[in-house]
Parts: structure tokens; C-alpha cells; sequence
């Protein structure tokens, strides 16, 4: 007897999952995961109808409504912001369907495209300045695609999209599902999520409390556009997807936490300039960034890994990749805290220092 066969998109495609190097890790800045949240935030769980009844999110959608000042019917809380990017593949895409992937992208985007038998169509973002000539085309040729997904800050370069950019490609092309990823955007200098909600009826704006808010291990997203996407949306997915234990602890985070939220992104702020002028002087060819991380490009693929390797020997994670087009480069997560970013650059100056030798 066989196994039964898996479908044809999932043929070829693995779990996610992050090469690490093989050494002790006690500072791990390769997840982009924010500060540690409060202590006292458990006290939040002190009901314990908490976990006896079925969850709703209601309350948290109707609290992250009103800090979007929209209406709640237009805000969908799910199992962080990746189920809520499944949930729209899926809803606006179906095998044979085009799919405009600026790249490098959020690696699960693409494959949540090969999972459903979407073609993507991939125009190259490798640095800083945004190809928008070339993802106007892309949304313009025949047979024209369903959707595109901007992600600004970008992950895993951490580059900016302009929102007079999103404006453009959002009204260029209105039939088509315009999926903004914003999980980094309080790190950027702008949020204009409510000014293109606003605007646009094709834009659905995806947001999470993994990154800045602290809360990782939770698994809370959101995503916000017009109530009739945000309904197509919940019938695309499970009605209890987040647990009722995540979403308690997420508001109760949201209502006490923006002062600690707005010191981190102060530090990493700071923090990233710094790692920028730390990787240049070293003689890496890092990115400008505007997220919680900085991506750097090295000489090869050789020298990306021994930088990894050579943090981790120091007790610092970072990320290296195995993709084609970026297998050069790694991706630094800012720690905010000063005695961890002043070790942090410490090392990195040190390992430069001795791929430097090395290739003399």
C-alpha cells in the first residue's frame, strides 16, 4: 500500500524552515522578533473561562479598528499575519492565475502562490529603489494577474515602498487585489495604512504584533480593507483560528504596552544606522533599512556563511539564505537594547575583520 498522493501544488515544497549554525546561541537576532513584553502581562489570564470557552476576537478587532479609526466590519484578527496573507491567496487566486511577487519577497508569499498553482510573476527588487516601471507592466500584460503583494519594509532587505508608489499601482490596476504587507511598518517614518484603506477599495493592508509588538510566540495578525473583502476573508479560513489565551493577552499588551512599543522603535532607529555604518566600514554592502533588521550583501555565498558562523561562534544568531539572489547576503535583527547592540557590533566588526585576513 501507498500513501496517498499529496496535490500537484504541494509537490516540490517543503515546511518554512531556518538554516542555523550549529553553536550556542544566547543573543538570537535572525526572527526579527521586539522587546520582551511586560512581566505582569499574564495577569491577563487570571480567568479560567479564558480557555473553557471558544474564543472571539471581537473586542481586539473592534480596539485595532479604532486605533485605524475605521469601522470594526472592516478588520479581521487572525493567526498572525501570515494566515491572514493564505487566507487572501486563496480568496483572489486560483490555479493558472498570475501573481506580481516583487523579489526578494516575504518567503512564504511564494509559496503560498505555488501552493494554490498560481504563476508569479516576479519583477527584481534587489536593493533599495522600488521597480515600479517594471510592476506597472507586470500588472499591465496579458492575461493581466489577480493580485500583487507589496511588502515595505521589504523582508528580507528592509526597503521601502513609497506610498505615492502604492497609490499609483492601486489605482493603475482597480479589478485586482493589492495586498500590502505592513508587519514592519511602525519601524518606517510613515504609516499610511488609513490614508490607502481610504482611498482604495483593492487594498488590503496586513499587520501583525509579532515584530515590534513583542508578542511572537502568540501568533496575532490582522488585516484591514472594505468589509466585503474583510468577508470573503473570514469564510476563506477557520472561524477560531487564534486562540482565546492570544487574543486576551494581545489586548491587554495593546492598551498598556505603547509607551515600551515606542521605545523600542526609537532604539532600533538608532540601532540600525549604526549596523549600516558598522557592515559598510567593514567592507559588507549593506541595505538602508526601514524595519527592525538590517540586510546586508557580503562577496559570496562563502563569505555569508562564515559571517553567520562567525557570530554564532560568539553567541550571535543571524539569518544567512540558500535562495538564489541572495544566498550572498545576511539579515541582522537590531535588539534594542544597548549592551546587545553594542556586543552585536562588536562582533561584526571583529568577524569582518577576519574574513578580511582570510581573503588577503
Amino acid at each position: 500500500m501507498s500513501p496517498p498522493t499529496p496535490v500537484p501544488g504541494l509537490r516540490g515544497l517543503t515546511a518554512y524552515h531556518v538554516p542555523k549554525a550549529r553553536f550556542p546561541i544566547d543573543l538570537p537576532l535572525h526572527g526579527n522578533e521586539g522587546p520582551p513584553p511586560p512581566p505582569d502581562l499574564l495577569a491577563a489570564l487570571a480567568d479560567p473561562e479564558i480557555v473553557r470557552r471558544y474564543p472571539s476576537a471581537a473586542p481586539l478587532e473592534a480596539h485595532l479598528a479604532a486605533r485605524l479609526a475605521i469601522p470594526p466590519s472592516q478588520v479581521l484578527v487572525t493567526a498572525g499575519a501570515d494566515e491572514a496573507l493564505d487566507r487572501a491567496f486563496r480568496a483572489f487566486l486560483q490555479a493558472g492565475d498570475r501573481v506580481v511577487l516583487p523579489s526578494p519577497t516575504f518567503v512564504m508569499l511564494p509559496h503560498y502562490a505555488r501552493l494554490i498553482g498560481a504563476e508569479v510573476i516576479a519583477p527584481p527588487w534587489p536593493a533599495e529603489h522600488f521597480p515600479e516601471d517594471l510592476a506597472l507592466a507586470a500588472l499591465a500584460a496579458e492575461p493581466r494577474p489577480r493580485a500583487i503583494a507589496l511588502v515595505s519594509p521589504n523582508n528580507p532587505t528592509g526597503a521601502l515602498i513609497p506610498t505615492e508608489t502604492i497609490h499609483r499601482i492601486a489605482a493603475a490596476a482597480p479589478e485586482i487585489a493589492i495586498l500590502v504587507d505592513f508587519a514592519y511598518v511602525e519601524t518606517a517614518d510613515h504609516d499610511p495604512t488609513r490614508e490607502l484603506l481610504a482611498a482604495h477599495d483593492n487594498v488590503l493592508v496586513f499587520r501583525t504584533l509579532s515584530k515590534v509588538w513583542g508578542l511572537a510566540g502568540l501568533r496575532v495578525g490582522y488585516v484591514a480593507a472594505a468589509p466585503p473583502v474583510i468577508a470573503a476573508l473570514r469564510a476563506a479560513g477557520p472561524p477560531y483560528s487564534v486562540t482565546a489565551p492570544s487574543i486576551a493577552l494581545a489586548l491587554a499588551h495593546l492598551e498598556t504596552g505603547e509607551a515600551r512599543m515606542r521605545a523600542y522603535v526609537d532604539a532600533v532607529r538608532a540601532e540600525r544606522e549604526e549596523l549600516y555604518a558598522v557592515l559598510r566600514a567593514g567592507g559588507a554592502q549593506p541595505v538602508r533599512s526601514h524595519a527592525n533588521f538590517v540586510f546586508s550583501r557580503l562577496s559570496d555565498a562563502g563569505a555569508a556563511l562564515a559571517f553567520r558562523d562567525g557570530l554564532a561562534r560568539r553567541g550571535i544568531g543571524v539569518r544567512a539564505f540558500s535562495d538564489p539572489g541572495l544566498d550572498d547576503g545576511v539579515r541582522i535583527t537590531c535588539p534594542g537594547d544597548p549592551s546587545q547592540h553594542a556586543r552585536l557590533c562588536a562582533a561584526i566588526d571583529e568577524v569582518l575583520g577576519e574574513l578580511k585576513e582570510r581573503a588577503a
